[in-house]
């Protein structure tokens, strides 16, 4: 559950920070939806595998709690990583022959 937590959270804040300020709410709800649909394939479950899952965590915050401190630890781990630009590779410069 951690790691689809972890998915649908980055997916979320990828909607958010990427889909233009103007795209009609609709159309973003739409594209959210077909991200969290990639990441349920992914994770070979379904949209509601996942909501009773949830719904059961919801209801035991000590698992719930394990959950999200786990995901605290990976973006503390990788906060460099999941903040930075992705920038397209930088191809070596041959060096001049003198």
């Amino acid at each position: 559950m951690t790691m689809i937590m972890k998915d649908v959270i980055l997916a979320n804040e990828y909607s958010t920070a990427y889909f233009p300020k103007d795209t009609v709410r609709k159309d973003k709800m739409l594209a959210n939806q077909e991200l969290l649909d990639g990441i349920f394939e992914i994770h070979h479950v379904t949209r509601e595998e996942f909501k009773n899952s949830l719904h059961f965590y919801e209801s035991r915050p000590d698992l719930n709690k394990k959950i999200f401190d786990s995901l605290t630890a990976f973006a503390n781990r990788h906060k460099t990583e999941l903040y930075l630009p992705k920038l397209p590779p930088v191809k070596p410069v041959p060096a001049v022959a003198k």
